[in-house]
């Protein structure tokens, strides 16, 4: 099918999911030619990030007119090929999360990108390494995202105000994150050892996507913890950003029942709002069919990227089957299958409704499940 540019006033939010293993990322155009990148997953059978394929689609001119790459946490289903987005749109700024200690960071990042040739199962630290290069090299200063922070904004002509607002890691978040590095560099600096921080979802960037009088919740892989100063709990009780809610809703980390509270539903999205997630298909599957069907009782308008599946190993041959079990490896096949999940809505219009179109694997989810109770 072929692509249609978005209309002059015309928002677009498109979340694109790889089948649960590769990861996913979400474009979003905000009126008059202006893009955001929010995370980065591949094809991997060309290596692209597959937001740059998407783009180019759509002639969408890379090194003009996409103004913010985000990154929004450290796990590589949402991080692998943001260098190279990084680096095709020239005239794009760079978001993270909040760093107090940004010599301390660098000095993690490059002990760790050291280690790349000896393990490199882990590839965020790497790909934050080549993003720092990028940015020094064009002598930029990145963004750092913190609850209520302004990434992005516009004035799109006189029709509206366009603001791209983080509503986390909070402070806590972020004071932990500082000491962690510091552990991780007495822990891990001299040793052959991938440094691998700890919950990174706990420091995940959740966006606010305001477009006029309507508004849009990223909410990335955050998570719901017993302690409030961190994850959702920060935000619904904290947050000084949040003025109205939300008609559009990225669900937190695949649906799990770890993203998930019923205040968030009640407080700061609307009723029946265009709900969207990728799933999970490694080890434990995301979302679970009870958490579908939780989500369905919240809206009628659920979507996927693809659906949860039970992936069977590849038939290899029983030399091959040898040497894995000589080695001591636990092979688990994932499948590529691409998703996306286009959602359009008009920003002169302050009735207006998102229209929502499924490529590839996506599918509506409600026409699948019955909400619980019914």
């Amino acid at each position: 099918m072929e692509l249609d540019f978005p209309k002059k006033y015309q928002a677009e939010i498109t979340l694109i999911g790889t089948g649960g293993g590769y990861g996913e990322c979400v474009v979003a155009h905000l009126g008059n030619n202006n893009w955001i990148i929010v995370d980065s997953c591949i094809n991997p059978e060309t290596k692209a990030p597959l937001a740059l394929e998407y783009l180019s689609k759509l002639n969408v001119d890379l090194k003009k007119d996409v103004k913010l790459v985000l990154c929004t946490h450290w796990h590589d289903d949402h991080i692998k090929g943001i260098s190279i987005i990084l680096k095709e749109c020239t005239n794009a700024s760079f978001a993270m999360l909040r760093i107090n200690d940004i010599k301390k960071f660098c000095l993690f990042l490059s002990f760790d990108n050291n280690k790349e040739l000896i393990v490199s199962q882990n590839v965020s630290t790497s790909e934050f390494y080549k993003v720092l290069e990028i940015i020094k090299e064009r002598n930029i200063q990145p963004q750092f995202a913190s609850c209520d922070r302004i990434l992005y904004s516009n004035r799109l002509d006189e029709i509206c105000d366009i603001e791209v607002i983080s509503l986390s890691p909070s402070d806590f978040s972020i004071m932990n994150f500082d000491r962690e590095i510091t552990n991780l560099l007495k822990e891990f600096s001299l040793s052959n050892k991938k440094i691998v921080p700890e919950l990174p979802n706990s420091k995940s960037v959740v966006l606010l996507l305001k477009l006029g009088t309507h508004c849009a919740l990223l909410g990335a892989d955050l998570e719901v913890h017993i302690d409030d100063r961190i994850g959702w709990l920060s935000i619904l009780n904290n947050s000084q950003s949040i003025r109205k809610k939300s008609s559009y809703f990225k669900i937190s980390h695949h649906g799990s029942e770890n993203g998930y509270h019923r205040r968030i539903w009640d407080e700061i999205i609307g009723n029946s709002p265009v709900a969207t997630l990728t799933p999970w298909n490694i080890s434990t599957k995301l979302p679970t069919i009870k958490m579908l069907q939780k989500y369905c009782v919240h809206t009628d308008k659920l979507y996927m990227t693809s659906p949860v599946v039970n992936s069977k190993p590849k038939k290899r041959s029983w030399d091959e089957m040898k040497m894995i079990e000589k080695l001591g490896y636990k092979l688990t096949e994932v499948k590529y299958n691409k998703g996306i999940i286009r959602s359009r809505i008009n920003l002169s219009d302050n009735n207006a409704i998102w229209e929502t179109l499924l490529l590839d694997s996506a599918f509506h989810v409600n026409a699948e499940f019955q909400p619980l109770g019914q």
